[in-house]
């Protein structure tokens, strides 16, 4: 009985926060809805191929071919049957989701039976060219638009979808957490950790693999769906090869295996560029300018801050309380040499006169954060980890000492 209540707990949560998501955004933050709706895409998407790659142990770089699928498949089939609005455009929505999932999860077996036998680096070349193969595929069929691309409006005006994105992400979760927590999880996990062990102990190997496929397929087909209709017009731009590049890197800086750090990067990596792309002065609404020697102090002192947090990572062996006070040394003397080489390098005739906007340089600091995450953190933000209040607690928790013989 208690399972039963604490599901169905989950389950009204779960929807009161998405339609709670859409009434606050849709109505006190208008201008950001479409942020928040790529974000729960993105969500979605990383936690589907965490299923792949992390859960699985596989290595595929195409999560964007099945994204591109769902997309299509949808708006080729909205376009063909509606040339005016639908009597319930949610409920279409959610018929559409269900279509591109079944189409995606139809793709994902049929690149999944011929790499059964293929691993790693191999496993990953032959997803990164299908998912080309299939863009340039779809850029020469005029049917569905070709290279311009296709309008998908059965609506007429793009629909309040953020609630369906949003349940669509927490399920994608709760279906990928659920799996971990159960018995059905265990076969995934033993084929991440040693495939040859795990056929041993009776593990069906292939079926595992195709199965994580399918499953990550048919979310990342169901999410592309969702997207189709509520950009109302897709191109195979939209599905590049970086789309799969970025949805790997969501996963491999959460973690391998974590959902939470799926989660939490997501979010992360989707936001840091969009907020310095509008990153405007409060009193002028100009584009902030960074002057030229306070962009180098801050490089300086990143590099200086960087290097003596691995210090502490690699030397110091004290208690975790310690060791974290020694982390924020570290990140506050990044801070003063900051503050101490701007007004030297400011004596510099050439770099003083330069500045540059904060807008323009999104992308390097995009890169920039990943490098220096990858560095302290290279087993990613969780690890194999998932939050939970008792897991906080443990990293804080002293070490009991060794016995003495």
């Amino acid at each position: 009985m208690k399972f039963w209540l604490v599901r169905l707990a989950s389950l009204l949560l779960a929807v009161g926060f998405a339609f709670g998501l859409e009434s606050v955004v849709g109505h006190q933050f208008p201008s950001i809805y479409r942020l928040v709706v790529l974000a729960g895409l993105y969500i979605t998407l990383s936690v589907s191929l965490n299923l792949i790659n992390g859960i699985t142990g596989q290595f595929s770089i195409g999560h964007a071919a099945f994204y591109m699928v769902g997309a299509y498949s949808a708006g080729f089939v909205s376009k063909a049957l509606f040339s005016h609005q639908p009597l319930v455009p949610q409920l279409w929505m959610i018929v559409m989701a269900l279509f591109g999932a079944c189409c995606a999860a139809l793709t994902g077996l049929v690149v999944g039976l011929p790499s059964l036998r293929l691993r790693g680096d191999y496993l990953a070349i032959v997803t990164l060219g299908f998912g080309e193969i299939l863009r340039i595929v779809t850029q020469n069929i005029g049917a569905i638009g070709g290279a311009y691309g296709m309008n998908v409006k059965p609506f007429g005006s793009p629909p309040q979808a953020l609630w369906l994105v949003w349940l669509l992400a927490i399920l994608c979760v709760a279906v990928c957490r659920n799996l971990l927590k159960t018995a059905h999880g265990l076969p995934f996990l033993s084929v991440r950790e040693d495939e040859v062990a795990s056929a041993a102990m009776g593990v069906k190997v292939p079926k595992t693999k195709v199965t994580a496929f399918v499953v990550g397929s048919a979310f990342a087909g169901a999410a592309g769906a969702l997207l189709a209709h509520a950009e109302t017009f897709i191109s195979p731009d939209t599905f590049k090869m970086d789309v799969s590049f970025i949805i790997l890197t969501m996963v491999v800086l959460g973690g391998t295996g974590s959902i939470t750090g799926s989660v939490i990067s997501a979010i992360a990596l989707f936001a840091i560029p969009e907020w310095l792309r509008n990153l405007q002065d409060p009193v002028t609404k100009d584009p902030i300018q960074i002057p030229g020697p306070a962009l180098v102090a801050s490089i300086i002192s990143v590099v200086i801050a960087v290097a003596l947090f691995k210090a502490v990572q690699n030397r110091f062996h004290g208690s975790k309380p310690a060791k974290f006070g020694l982390y924020l040394a570290a990140i506050a003397a990044g801070f003063v040499c900051k503050l101490a080489f701007t007004p030297i390098l400011a004596q510099a005739p050439g770099l003083a006169a330069k500045s540059f906007e904060a807008s323009a340089l999104r992308m390097v600091i995009f890169a920039a954060t990943l490098i220096i995450l990858m560095l302290i953190r290279p087993q990613g933000i969780f690890a194999h980890h998932e939050f939970s209040w008792s897991w906080v607690a443990k990293l804080f928790r002293r070490a009991p000492k060794e016995a003495t013989a």
